[in-house]
């Protein structure tokens, strides 16, 4: 393999490792996971860094997290050996002579094109939509009632719950009638029903298809309730 050969593979493999990175950020976060949390678990999974353990325990929780964490150390650990590889042979095959005009071409290019991806809020925009889109149509219904943690206290949650597939048990039901905080050991926090947000919500409220609401309680209830792998 030649330098310049090698100076372009070496790019091509961060621009991969990008890539890859982001997928599996909408992936996260797909899961429930917050974006900056989300993105922070991508990399971690990737550079094989380990992450702290309170953010750990929203990968070792969750069935969905730990099968994506799993396959992004094995893709973690595929770049790493290549990168080392092809950094071997760029040294190995380095000299004075080496560099000329189009290593230089090279160099550049592959310069503004990893600017571009990591700088340009429209392309990742647009690539995310395409991702999420593609992930859910093959998923099947497995982000039925996307539950997003927002923070974790022990056995205790605080997350965002997009209704998409409304429970039977609470369907038509006013949190009264229901007798929500009792049964379901749950408190409705906020609501917000497209542009209207109730911030002040009472026991005369409903949960309709649609809604997003902000729920503080028990993890594991919340899974019963809403049927979600969390």
């Amino acid at each position: 393999m030649g330098f310049n050969v090698s100076l372009i593979s070496f790019f091509v493999l961060i621009i991969a490792y990008l890539i890859v990175v982001e997928i599996f950020t909408v992936l996260f976060r797909l899961t429930g996971l917050r974006e900056d949390k989300a993105r922070f678990q991508a990399i971690s999974c990737m550079t094989n860094s380990g992450f702290t353990t309170k953010e750990s325990e929203l990968i070792l929780n969750s069935v969905a997290r730990r099968h994506l964490a799993r396959i992004m150390m094995i893709f973690g650990y595929l770049f790493a050996v290549t990168g080392v590889s092809i950094l071997v042979n760029l040294f190995i095959r380095s000299s004075g002579d080496q560099f000329n005009w189009w290593t230089i071409g090279y160099s550049v290019f592959f310069l503004i094109v990893i600017i571009i991806l990591t700088r340009s809020k429209w392309i990742i925009r647009r690539f995310d939509r395409m991702v999420e889109r593609l992930a859910r149509n093959k998923s099947k219904g497995a982000f039925c009632n996307n539950v997003r943690i927002l923070e974790m206290f022990q056995d205790k949650l605080i997350a965002e719950v997009f209704i998409t597939c409304l429970p039977p048990e609470i369907t038509g039901k006013t949190l009264l009638e229901m007798n929500f905080r009792h049964t379901y050991k749950l408190n409705v926090l906020l609501i917000k029903r497209g542009n209207l947000i109730i911030d002040h919500v009472v026991a005369s409220d409903q949960i309709i298809q649609g809604d997003r609401i902000v729920i503080y309680g028990p993890k594991d209830k919340v899974v019963e309730l809403f049927k979600d792998k969390i």
